[in-house]
């Protein structure tokens, strides 16, 4: 490529970087009642980075049996926060300040949602789920009492008809539980009328029996269910699964609450992000130069695109684990193009190879082991995704998206900048800091 073509490559390319990055770290006004708050400042934070809400519940004077062991229910709790979609959370058990008083309290700290409120009434909700059957609607007579009823109850997601989107969830019923409906269904239909399924937990209507079900409704012993509401579906499917806790407990205060690990624990983080990536930079600069200079750029470009797909990729909450990921990321990354710059570097020691050949070489020697081992962690950032929750799961999915974007930078960015430059650099072995080994 002429000098020329580079330069004007490079000119571009730079321009886009600092618009990007600009737009990555930078607020500024638009318009006359809006302000761009950064993509930094558009990332989803959960808990232990943004703080969120606070609440406690306390043993209802209604309750009639005594708590025996409060960490099963700290247990049960952490349980139905995981299966709402909660990473980052605290559920403690709290001794009352009051010395008369020997029930503990419970403290459940969240990130703050739109639908927390209704979330934690379903989390500590008390009762048993009941069926109701009948031929009427919204029957009273209570169905499939002392037996399992159901053996899941999952939530399925959206399901979009048109321009309407609804959430669907099934009830995937026991042997038992399905063919007594199925055969109420059928006596009903012979009657010339048609059967009604309602459910409730307590006084709570879990599924409304507002409409008659027929034996299509079933699929291999599920039941399908629509709902308008994401957080209903999320919600239903939990209760149906898992019932109410076996104590009562009451809402008792709910408060607004900062991260655990103190203000402005965010900023730290990306503080610590950039202060790793700078070290890492002038380290790879020193050591290998201009190769260094080049991963350099590689390596921002990957940072940003880290970034930009923390926002892209719908559902991402950041938490601490997140963080972490991020950086594990950036590592791989490095040691990616630290792969790549020892390739050429030994390509043109212990050879007659020009520069130029000897480059071209290098990136062929070095694909293997770069995709083998961005691929690896790949692997077992599915895994992780697939077998962990929590905090856990949130590094698996920026570690995961960092290792194809690793891939991506590894492959493409650190060629494309190197052949871009290179034209540019009259003294090319010295640019490198290589030169021949004698044999």
């Amino acid at each position: 490529m002429s000098r020329g073509k580079s330069t004007t490559l490079l000119t571009i390319i730079g321009v886009v970087l600092a618009v990007l990055i600009a737009l990555t770290f930078a607020t500024f006004p638009v318009g006359e009642v809006s302000e761009y708050t950064s993509a930094l400042g558009a990332i989803e934070l959960d808990y232990d980075l943004e703080g969120g809400k606070a609440y406690t519940l306390k043993l209802s004077e209604e309750n009639e049996e005594e708590v025996k062991d409060v960490n099963q229910v700290l247990d049960t709790l952490e349980y139905r926060l995981t299966a709402l979609g909660y990473s980052a959370y605290s559920v403690k058990a709290v001794k009352n300040t009051d010395p008369a008083v020997l029930d503990y309290d419970i403290r459940i700290e969240v990130k703050e949602t739109e639908t927390v409120d209704s979330d934690i009434e379903v989390v500590a909700a008390f009762g048993e789920v009941a069926f109701y059957g009948g031929t009427s609607a919204n029957p009273t007579e209570q169905i499939l009492e002392g037996e399992k009823v159901v053996e899941s109850a999952n939530y399925l997601g959206a399901v979009t008809s048109g321009t309407t989107t609804a959430y669907q969830m099934t009830i995937k019923f026991t042997d038992d539980a399905y063919a007594y409906i199925i055969n109420a269904i059928e006596a009903a239909e012979v009657d010339g009328g048609s059967y009604y399924l309602e459910v409730k937990l307590g006084d709570q209507v879990l599924l409304s029996g507002s409409s008659a079900i027929t034996a299509s409704s079933f699929y291999n012993r599920l039941l399908y269910i629509t709902s308008q509401n994401e957080a209903g579906a999320k919600q239903m499917a939990l209760q149906v699964t898992s019932g109410g806790l076996a104590y009562q407990y009451e809402i008792d205060s709910v408060e607004d609450i900062s991260s655990p690990y103190g203000e402005g624990v965010a900023t730290k983080c990306a503080i610590a992000i950039g202060v790793l990536f700078l070290v890492l930079m002038v380290a790879i600069i020193v050591i290998y130069k201009g190769f260094g200079w080049i991963s350099a750029l590689s390596t921002l470009a990957f940072m940003l695109l880290e970034i930009w797909m923390l926002i892209a990729v719908p559902g991402i909450v950041l938490s601490l684990g997140g963080v972490v990921g991020i950086a594990a990321a950036l590592l791989l990354a490095v040691y990616s193009m630290i792969i790549t710059a020892d390739r050429i570097k030994e390509e043109y020691s212990h050879s007659e190879k020009t520069v130029k050949a000897a480059i071209n070489r290098g990136f062929q020697q070095s694909l293997v082991p770069v995709i083998s081992v961005n691929v690896v962690v790949g692997i077992i950032a599915i895994a992780l995704l697939a077998f962990t929750s929590g905090t856990v799961k949130c590094f698996a999915i920026t570690l995961g998206i960092g290792a194809v974007i690793s891939l991506i930078s590894a492959l493409l960015f650190t060629r494309m900048f190197t052949s871009l430059i290179m034209p540019l650099v009259k003294n090319k072995e010295k640019f490198l800091n290589m030169k021949k080994v004698e044999a």
